[in-house]
């Protein structure tokens, strides 16, 4: 059981890695972003996913063993993708409480 738990977190933050860039790339590309506006965070997670992919590539390829810690790694990185995801793509309007006209 608890390999299968490895195996599926490894694949999940493979897909999270790849979601990442995709949507990092595809923000550049079409002109919504431009490469002198990324802020730190996005940078930092950026990190992070290229050392999880390689972790979890090691798992999936079973060259290396998992154990708690980098299943807890795994999951906060992948809920950590998902917030940033659901962040900056909910269409939430900003309420604004008072307007201070000139």
């Amino acid at each position: 059981m608890r390999n299968k738990i490895d195996k599926i977190a490894s694949y999940l933050s493979v897909m999270a890695f790849a979601g990442f860039f995709f949507i990092l790339i595809k923000e550049l590309l079409l002109g919504g972003l431009l490469l002198s506006e990324i802020a730190v965070t996005p940078v930092v997670l950026a990190l992070i996913l290229t050392v999880d992919l390689v972790i979890s590539c090691l798992i999936i390829r079973q060259k290396m063993n998992s154990n708690i810690f980098i299943l807890v790694f795994q999951c906060l990185t992948i809920a950590f993708c998902l917030y940033l995801i659901y962040y900056y793509n909910s269409g939430m309007p900003v309420k604004v409480e008072q307007v201070i006209t000139p």
